[in-house]
């Protein structure tokens, strides 16, 4: 089945009760059979050992995150997110935060963008806002891809459509991530956060969490 992290019907949000469906179910690995025990020595109990060359797992560093406010100008937008993460304010209508100190293989990273549009979008708009974005995340080079279904959550003090995905790129790197929408005051602003899958909880309470929390709109 999916990870926690990674299904919307696992999080609990006071702002909306129209809950996405878990990703598709993964087949249960089969059980390995018992060994055979002789006759001879039938009554003993068998004893599995490892193999002697069985690898250590590495352990997953516990990320850890001192905030600082980023102000998004361009895009009328400030929030709390991890100091000393690399700014790209380049563009008119994107910001975008990368850690530079990544531990595993993969740099998460979180882009916001604002696009003003010509009405306030419905749910269903923001829905096919969202399905776009997954479709357009699966052509970035992904040997493995399963995003969610939609689910409502607020952003911004409206109510907007996430969901969540989760893949193998090419090389074997295993990636988390969730998009967001809302539209607010002819406004469509979007989220993105993506980090390695092995940290995603950290990322997803550390990172995307609490910019959703002290995300504000300046003029």
């Amino acid at each position: 089945q999916p990870s926690q992290a990674n299904d919307p019907l696992a999080e609990e949000d006071e702002y909306g009760d129209d809950w996405a469906e878990p990703l598709p179910t993964q087949v249960a690995p089969t059980a390995t059979p018992a060994p055979t025990v002789r006759s001879q020595y039938a009554g003993a109990t068998p004893v599995v050992l490892d193999p002697v060359d069985k690898p250590t797992p590495t352990p997953v560093p516990k990320l850890a995150v001192a905030y600082t406010v980023y102000d998004a100008i361009k895009l009328g937008l400030s929030f709390e997110g991890p100091a000393g993460w690399l700014k790209d304010d380049s563009a008119a209508d994107t910001f975008i935060i990368q850690n530079p100190n990544a531990r595993i293989d993969y740099p998460a990273t979180l882009t916001l963008r604002a696009q003003q549009v010509s009405t306030n979008y419905s749910s269903s708009d923001l829905k096919s806002i969202i399905k776009g974005m997954l479709d357009s995340i699966e052509t970035a080079g992904f040997d493995r891809y399963e995003p969610s279904s939609t689910a409502s959550r607020d952003l911004l003090g409206k109510s907007g459509v996430y969901a969540n995905y989760e893949g193998t790129l090419n090389d074997g790197r295993e990636v988390y991530g969730r998009v967001h929408a809302v539209c607010v005051d002819k406004v469509l602003y979007t989220i993105h956060l993506t980090a390695p899958r092995a940290q995603w909880n950290d990322y997803k309470e550390m990172v995307y969490d609490h910019m959703r929390d002290t995300l504000v709109i300046v003029k």
